[in-house]
């Protein structure tokens, strides 16, 4: 049920590709509700408790909290699990590897998924944003958890990595301690013969204390996998130079996110070598810094030597006017300023942004970080928030965080963020599009002008 959202459409593209008969229903048809039926899922539309008629087993969307199905299900014997409690199963069962934090664990997770692919391992892969799941015929399975609603106690992997801890779900946690208190919980689950690799660069990461062995990573010194900020960049395992890596996404912050995945492969045995090439060949949906951008269309086919993406990363769109037009996932202070630390790494004239906001309790809670992220953009146009679905309790106006951003307008809709870009946006100018909302439907519309 909610088979169209990004988590159950991962699992049944797994349970497809294992060859299991799946079907499933939403209120809605949509691009992933097609792709599923292309890869063999009977899909229906709407809710019906009929449905569960002949099922095993029904997995639910945990935006669902009642539904006619469920009680049917339930009534029939028939086993139901929300898709947290189905994904930990499937965690609790293989010889897993967890990836967790507030930020960076999607590309972490396709990082280390491809790694072990080029490794040989075969493992699954389950990642959050829904597209990228990847069935393997070994026991080996890498899989994103989330901490957005407290299910990431319910995971008991063998391994896992944490990339740092944040406030980022003020509707679920009261402060950043609650979250900590959560992440404490899940590490110390992992068993005595596991493996907890955490961010040496964020206290609260580096201060959890696991039963099984721990390593660090990142640029500190002391990390037990220490990297640096350069291209292409080493690696250190104490003072022992390990090697270099080719990497090709920009930013920093995906310098920190290999070395977490480098850091996992080599403590599983895979070799520096085969870690080095497997992060050198890229991911697609990724732009290179050694590309340019002007004249390249990272579209959602892919390539079959780059068997995963990340539709979360800084996305190419197309050209407006001349600039090149990007879209990212970014909608947490940290994460927004990451991704302009990146997107200054690709040639522009300006660095023009357009933000939308996610979640009004995200916003209230952090205004104040928000309002500083954005250094090193030219300009920056706030749309109105994307509420997915919460009620304004706070009062907090977009245009609240316009008023305290340098170089910040309030435009409030895509209509008039369009006209705003088309008085300026000039050639070789950088177009970014940030927001966990429908923003990319105005980055499309730029970029299918031209």
């Amino acid at each position: 049920m909610g088979v169209g959202g990004a988590g159950v459409s991962a699992l049944a593209r797994v349970f497809l590709a294992r060859g299991d008969e799946v079907s499933g229903c939403d209120l809605k048809e949509s691009e992933t509700t097609s792709e599923l039926e292309a890869e063999g899922l009977k899909f229906v539309l709407g809710h019906n408790p009929e449905h569960v008629l002949g099922q095993d087993l029904l997995v639910y969307s945990g935006a669902i909290k009642k539904s006619p199905e469920l009680d049917a299900a339930r009534a029939m014997g028939v086993k139901v699990l929300s898709r947290a409690e189905m994904l930990a199963q499937m965690i609790n069962d293989a010889d897993s590897i967890a990836v967790a934090g507030t930020a960076g664990k999607t590309t972490v997770t396709h990082m280390v998924g491809h790694i072990l692919v080029i490794a040989g391992y075969d493992p699954t892969v389950l990642v959050g944003d829904g597209s990228s799941a990847r069935a393997g015929k070994t026991e080996w399975l890498v899989a994103e958890t989330d901490e957005s609603d407290g299910t990431l106690t319910l995971h008991h992997p063998q391994r896992a990595i944490v990339t740092n801890i944040e406030l980022d779900h003020p509707d679920h946690f009261r402060d950043v301690s609650a979250v900590r208190d959560l992440f404490q919980w899940f590490i110390e689950g992992l068993p005595q013969s596991g493996l907890a690799v955490l961010c040496a660069d964020d206290e609260l990461a580096r201060e959890l204390k696991p039963k099984a062995r721990k390593i660090t990573y990142g640029f500190r010194q002391g990390a037990t996998y220490r990297c640096e900020h350069a291209r292409p960049f080493p690696i250190y395992r104490g003072v022992d130079l390990l090697g270099h890596v080719n990497l090709r996404q920009p930013g920093r912050h995906n310098i920190q996110n290999a070395t977490a995945a480098a850091a996992m492969a080599l403590e599983i045995g895979i070799g520096f070598n085969d870690v080095a090439a497997a992060l050198k060949s890229g991911f697609r949906h990724v732009v290179s810094v050694d590309i340019d951008p002007s004249i390249i269309n990272i579209g959602k086919t892919g390539h079959p030597e780059h068997p995963y993406s990340d539709p979360r990363a800084v996305e190419f769109l197309g050209v407006f006017q001349g600039a090149t037009v990007y879209d990212d996932y970014a909608h947490h202070p940290t994460k927004v300023r990451a991704t302009i630390e990146a997107a200054r790494e690709l040639r522009h004239r300006r660095l023009l942004v357009v933000f939308q906001p996610h979640r009004y309790s995200r916003l209230s809670a952090l205004m104040h970080d928000f309002a500083r992220a954005f250094d090193g953009a030219d300009r920056v146009y706030v749309l109105d928030v994307y509420s997915a679905g919460e009620e304004n309790v706070s009062g907090v106006r977009a245009s609240d965080l316009a008023h305290q951003i340098p170089h910040g307008i309030y435009v409030g809709d895509f209509v008039k963020a369009k006209e705003a870009l088309e008085e300026i946006v000039g050639p070789d100018d950088l177009v970014l599009l940030m927001g966990a909302g429908d923003i990319k439907k105005l980055g499309d519309d730029l970029a299918h002008q031209n």
